[in-house]
């Protein structure tokens, strides 16, 4: 199995959507984050070295004071400003706080060699 050691470089621009919505309820279900992150990525999927599924650097699910957020790289509104728009309506039609953010940078380097495919 690979291992992957995390460094930062630098700083990321772009928007904290948080689970807690302007009248300070939870939102629900509570995968929302994950979920709206596979939306995105089935806009823009990615795959990774190393990684054997699809997925996308531009939207992370991550946890802010307690609640469940979603950090959506302002990059995304360059590469598929369609999915930009989806999550941003997604935001607002669900009465979800959005915030410019910045957010360090995490590049992920392999730290061994590629174990070999099996035939």
């Amino acid at each position: 199995m690979d291992r992957f050691n995390l460094e930062t470089q630098g700083q990321i621009s772009g928007y904290l959507i948080e689970g807690l919505t302007h009248r300070q309820r939870v939102f629900r279900p509570g995968d929302w984050a994950e979920r709206l992150k596979g939306v995105i990525t089935l806009f823009v999927g990615e795959r990774r070295p190393g990684l054997h599924i699809v997925s996308t650097r531009l939207a992370m699910p991550i946890v802010s004071a307690g609640h469940k957020c979603l950090f959506v790289s302002d990059e995304l509104r360059l590469i598929c400003p369609n999915a930009f728009e989806f999550v941003m309506n997604f935001a607002a039609d669900n009465e979800l706080p959005v915030s410019a953010q910045t957010a360090p940078l995490l590049a992920a380097l392999p730290t061994t060699a590629p174990s070999p495919r099996w035939r």
